[in-house]
Formats: structure tokens, C-alpha cells, sequence
């Protein structure tokens, strides 16, 4: 962490670490590679207090994309933060059963929610206060088990069994579960509905942890805009219920800059008032695989601590 001070000196790093956009790496017919490299400087004023600042290489990842007859594989290699740590962070192989059916089973990430897992998907730095959460993000994380799928032109239907929904467990005697029903009944028009189910063992004094996940997006021509609700059932470690709620639009003002403005929240029975934040992201793609952007957030609830204005500049190149 570093004194705001130090501004132009964080804004060179940033510079030196330019981010691509996607664009799959074909080796031969059976084996492909994509990625991104991701790194920012970000900060936080407090109501009161002092403000601070951070410059760091936030992501780095490889994907390996594999394809023999019908059957495709994948597997993503990461490092997140300024540890360097590498993981695994996805490995899976699906089956396509008919051109509109496949079987999946691996590690894999979730189909929950609207804003994407990676920064190369999302419309601004931040995620939301639904994503976010309380005790956890609200979105089902990356999951061991099998999954089903059928996808139509207007019409799709998923489900899956894991070993956990939200966490690492490994124990199928306490399994999860996600079932998601979505339509595109028009161009540029798609909604999804998504339930999650996470079992705990009786040793524990946790109720079986549930979310109820919708939402709905338009995205033609310059504009898209979404909105999301999502209902927490015994959600936590004081089996608390709750909701979270996303509304969010981005404005393509030219091929290279665009602008996004989002509101989210989220409330637990026992709170007074809801966690809310206001965003304001415009975005400059310096070239179709390197994409700048800042963002203003402000924090309208918590103590003096916890309100404030965070700010970030953003550097993604995907590759």
C-alpha cells in the first residue's frame, strides 16, 4: 500500500502493464490457447480517515483448450494477487451428446449470475454487492462434480451435482446442487433463472444454504442494460435471509470508449439499512485486444470506515 502522493509513479506501472483482449490462439486442429494479463491501480478515501492506494499485477492466466471429435476439454491455469501463487482454477471435460445436449464433469465454474467471474467479461474493475455478498460471494464459485446441459436458439436448460456450491468441500455426502432455466426470445434479449442448494453436514449448525438467482439483459447496437435480483435463504453463518439486487448500463459511445453506470445492493433481515454502491467505469480499447478503463465507486452505507469513494484505473490485455 502505498501514500496517494505516489499517484504518477502508480500510474507508470499501470502503462507498462498492458492488457489484451481476447482472441483464441489456434496451435492445430485439436489444440487452442487464450488468456489475459490484468493489473490496475486502485485506492480507497474513507468518510474519515486516511486514503490509500494500490498498484499490483492482479491476474494472470493461460487457458488450454482441447478438442477431439465430440469430446472438448479445458483447463485454466491462474495467478491472482501479488503472491504469484498459480492454480488450477478450472479443468473439465464435456461430451457432446447431440448439437444441442452435452455432459460435463471436471472442475468448472458456476452459471449463477450476471457479471462474469474474470475481468475481461466484466463492464467496469469492480463486481457488485450482490456478487460480493455477506459471508462470501453470492455466486456459486468454481465446482467439482457433473453437469447437463441443452441449449436451443430460444431455450436453455442446466443442472448440475457438486461436492459444494460456495465452498471447497470435497464430500459428496453433503452434495450442492444448480438448475437454471434461460430463454432468448428476441435478438439482443436474454433471461435466466437459477437455483442453488448447498447441504451441510448435521455436525453443524448451518441450515442447508440457498439462493434463488434472476436476471435479465438487452444488448444491441451501443446499448446494454441488466438488472438482477437475487433471494438468500439461510445464507451465512447466522442462517440469515436476505436479498441482493443489480441494475446496470453501458453506453458505446465509439469503436474505442464507453461508458458504464451500475447500482447494487444487498440486505440481511438483521440490518437497518441495505450495503448499496453507485459506479460510474468509462473505458478506452486501445486496440481490439487492449482495453484501459477507470472507475469511480462510491459507498453510500457503513461507518465512516466504510463510506467513501474507491477509484481504480485498469490495464486488461487478452490474448
Amino acid at each position: 500500500m502505498i501514500d496517494t502522493k505516489k499517484l504518477p509513479l502508480a500510474l507508470t506501472v499501470l502503462g507498462l502493464g498492458a492488457m489484451a483482449a481476447s482472441a483464441e490462439i489456434k496451435v492445430n486442429d485439436n489444440f487452442s490457447l487464450s488468456g489475459f494479463v490484468d493489473m490496475s491501480a486502485n485506492g480507497f478515501s474513507p468518510s474519515k480517515g486516511d486514503a490509500t492506494l494500490n498498484a499490483e499485477l492482479d491476474q494472470y492466466e493461460m487457458d488450454f483448450m482441447y478438442k477431439f471429435g465430440f469430446f472438448s476439454a479445458r483447463a485454466d491455469v491462474n495467478s491472482i494477487g501479488p503472491s504469484g501463487a498459480v492454480t488450477i482454477e478450472q479443468a473439465f471435460i464435456n461430451a457432446a451428446l447431440t448439437p444441442e445436449l452435452s455432459l460435463g464433469m471436471g472442475k468448472f465454474l458456476s452459471v449463477s449470475g450476471f457479471e462474469a467471474a474474470e475481468p475481461t467479461g466484466l463492464f467496469q474493475y469492480s463486481t457488485s454487492k450482490l456478487l460480493t455478498g455477506y459471508a462470501g460471494p453470492t455466486y456459486g464459485g468454481y465446482e467439482n462434480g457433473l453437469n447437463l446441459a441443452y441449449n436451443g436458439s430460444k431455450f436453455g436448460l442446466y443442472g448440475a451435482v457438486v461436492t459444494s456450491v460456495w465452498g471447497t468441500d470435497t464430500d459428496l455426502k453433503t452434495p450442492g446442487f444448480e438448475a437454471q432455466a434461460s430463454v432468448m426470445p428476441m435478438e439482443g434479449v436474454t433471461a435466466k433463472l437459477t437455483f442453488l442448494n448447498e447441504m451441510y453436514d448435521d455436525s453443524t449448525d448451518h441450515d442447508n444454504q440457498s439462493e434463488v438467482n434472476a436476471w435479465a439483459q438487452y444488448a444491441k447496437g451501443s446499448l446494454t442494460m441488466a438488472a438482477e435480483y437475487s433471494q438468500l435463504i439461510n445464507w451465512g453463518p447466522t442462517n440469515q435471509n436476505g436479498m441482493g439486487w443489480l441494475a446496470m448500463a453501458n453506453l458505446k459511445l465509439s469503436d474505442k470508449i464507453a461508458a458504464t453506470v451500475r447500482y447494487s445492493g444487498i440486505k440481511l433481515e438483521d440490518a437497518d439499512d441495505p450495503d448499496t454502491e453507485v459506479t460510474f467505469s468509462p473505458s478506452f480499447a486501445v486496440s481490439p485486444n487492449w482495453l484501459t478503463l477507470a472507475e469511480v465507486r462510491i459507498e453510500l452505507d457503513g461507518t465512516d470506515a466504510e463510506k467513501g469513494v474507491a477509484y481504480a484505473l485498469e490495464s486488461t490485455f487478452s490474448f
